[in-house]
């Protein structure tokens, strides 16, 4: 009968032992996050065909450790006196390493958010494990149009940029207004990515205008050729094209247009792609008239373009740069990107609260109204709300000439209604 007794007393009172971190009033914290640490992460490109995007990931840590040694409005450091640890890792612009290396993330290194991964079809091949897991998978570094359509389906997941089809919806527009009589071709590539560029035209020329479009060519991502696309849309008669594709494919695009005698009218390219770190290589390659007049748009300021040397924002991403990446180029436009990102991320957490839960980050990140990020375009508004799940959605019209992007006509504002482009 002792015994027994003894065993029952032993049990309540490890179940005491265990309820009391809760009885006095410290919960227990979700995963990646500790009383001085918030552990994130991600998956880069830092090799393979989208290696360009390699900066991307050091500007989001250069943000942080910025972050992490001043005192925020709390006057602590970092978030709440919360440093942010920041872990991300290379898959090669491959889906099948983009998995591996998400579920080292939750499982291994138990990170309290997955934060920017880039990459459409990789971001696309991990949300049913992080919707399944409850593990946020925030401002993915892609901006495609599920990322905000299906947030219902996947609560979990989020954009970031302007979506795809919602900036290939300006330039249909603009193509209708300006170019009554174009005939368009696209080369795009074969994904989801791509695809976005096509039924964003599509959308903006709308039906009256649709036939418009007269030839499109599909590449695959690892392609390192273009040069059968282009004489198809050549013969086709093409006289303006949009290239949908990532910054190599678009550099090899001019080259291979200089190459065959080809100058398209009017040229379209997207904004991942034409900056002012990769249109120079084209400029390079091709020579300045087979690039001159290229149009685009961009919603973060260029660090390459000296118009903004005076602007607040820009001289705190040249102090930033100066003191983390001494050894980076800061006219490359990918690490601001970075920093716009991982502003928007800080912002969410302190929204989160003094004691976040991964349900809490979520629920600020879905309830944003942020007129403050110092990187973007003035008044540029990072939003989101019941029904709208496009952080951001204003963009302004550039064009190309003589090494630099020109803007051109008012910020648009191209929040969808419904997705009604």
């Amino acid at each position: 009968m002792r015994r027994k007794v003894f065993v029952v007393v032993a049990a309540l009172v490890a179940v005491t032992m265990v309820a009391l971190p809760n009885a006095f009033g410290r919960p227990t914290l979700d995963p990646g996050l500790t009383a001085r640490t918030v552990t994130i992460g991600g998956t880069f490109p830092l090799s393979g065909p989208a290696s360009s995007y390699a900066p991307i990931p050091a500007g989001m840590k250069a943000y942080f450790s910025f972050v992490n040694a001043s005192r925020g409005p709390d006057h602590k450091r970092g978030v709440f006196g919360r440093q942010i640890i920041w872990k991300y890792y290379d898959d090669a612009y491959n889906p099948a390493q983009t998995v591996q290396f998400t579920r080292q993330l939750v499982e291994q290194d138990k990170v309290f958010a997955l934060v920017g991964g880039l990459g459409t079809s990789q971001q696309e091949a991990v949300r049913a494990y992080c919707n399944q897991r409850k593990v946020p998978q925030i401002y993915v570094s892609t901006g495609a149009t599920e990322w905000g359509a299906q947030q219902a389906q996947y609560p979990w997941t989020i954009g970031w940029q302007p979506d795809y089809q919602a900036e290939s919806a300006v330039y249909g527009r603009y193509i209708v207004a300006n170019l009554p009589n174009a005939k368009i071709g696209i080369l795009y590539q074969n994904d989801n990515f791509g695809k976005d560029y096509i039924a964003g035209l599509e959308a903006g020329l709308t039906k009256a205008h649709k036939s418009m479009i007269v030839a499109t060519r599909g590449y695959e991502p690892t392609d390192t050729s273009v040069t059968s696309q282009l004489l198809d849309l050549r013969a086709a008669g093409v006289d303006t094209l949009l290239i949908a594709a990532l910054p190599g494919q678009t550099i090899v695009a001019y080259a291979t247009m200089a190459g065959i005698g080809w100058k398209p009218a009017n040229i379209f390219t997207t904004s991942v792609a034409a900056t002012s770190t990769f249109l120079p290589v084209a400029v390079a390659k091709a020579g300045a008239a087979e690039v001159n007049g290229t149009i685009s748009t961009y919603y973060i300021k260029d660090p390459a373009n000296p118009s903004w040397a005076n602007d607040r924002g820009m001289q705190l991403y040249t102090k930033i740069m100066a003191k983390y990446l001494p050894g980076a180029d800061p006219k490359n436009g990918e690490y601001i990107y970075g920093m716009a990102k991982a502003y928007t991320f800080v912002q969410a957490l302190r929204a989160a609260g003094p004691n976040p839960t991964r349900a809490s980050l979520m629920a600020a990140v879905l309830h944003m109204n942020d007129k403050t990020n110092p990187f973007l375009l003035p008044g540029i508004v990072t939003k989101t709300g019941r029904n709208d799940a496009f952080p951001i959605s204003q963009q302004q019209l550039v064009k190309w000439q003589d090494g630099a992007f020109v803007p051109f006509g008012q910020l648009i504002d191209t929040r969808p209604k419904g997705l009604a482009y």
